[in-house]
């Protein structure tokens, strides 16, 4: 009974000890998510008006809506891969522009963006096509002694070889690590923009 009691007694104290949550930080957990939420639909729909969204809600919650708003599109803002996530860059940067006030320094960081995703795609095909002219070289002579013994020329794609795509992917994370870290901070400097 003792042990019970003096459990209880702690679970007391150390509840008569909670510190109570301001009421900012429970908007900014009840907002955050509905601006998130705008984002996607403006990234989903070409004539969703974000501005307009955000003028339906009280004047003293917005910030706590265009942080969820802003964190959406960022997260969105990713290196170029294929003609989809350059589109999703594309309209998270035209969503940033329209909740951001100082266009000029947003303006400034997406060109250092569109420049390092330039060079991505550019570092990306060169090294692409390398990597494969090196693969191919390293299973030629295999290719060559396969050939003796069957009698045949074989032409092989190394795309389809085993191995190719492993250690493909290890080369694109290596590249991807050096041009992530860049597109981080550039990201931190448009949070940080008003």
């Amino acid at each position: 009974m003792d042990k019970i009691k003096s459990a209880y007694d702690m679970a007391l104290e150390r509840f008569m000890q909670r510190k109570e949550v301001p009421r900012s930080e429970i908007d900014r957990l009840e907002y955050m998510p509905v601006g998130n939420a705008m984002a996607a639909s403006f990234l989903r729909e070409k004539d969703y008006d974000i501005l307009v969204e955000i003028g339906k809600h009280p004047v003293n919650i917005r910030k706590y809506i265009i942080e969820g708003i802003q964190e959406t599109f960022l997260n969105n803002i990713l290196l170029p891969k294929d003609n989809s996530s350059r589109e999703t860059n594309k309209r998270a940067m035209e969503g940033l522009f329209l909740i951001k006030d100082d266009k000029q320094a947003v303006g400034e960081v997406f060109d250092r963006l569109k420049h390092l995703f330039r060079y991505y795609e550019q570092a990306l095909a060169q090294t692409y096509s390398q990597f494969k002219d090196d693969y191919s070289a390293k299973i030629s002579a295999t290719v060559r002694s396969i050939g003796k013994m069957t009698g045949g020329k074989l032409k092989i794609d190394p795309e389809k070889q085993p191995g190719f795509r492993e250690e493909w992917m290890k080369l694109l994370g290596r590249l991807n690590e050096q041009y992530r870290s860049v597109l981080v901070e550039q990201k931190d400097k448009l949070r940080k923009i008003s």
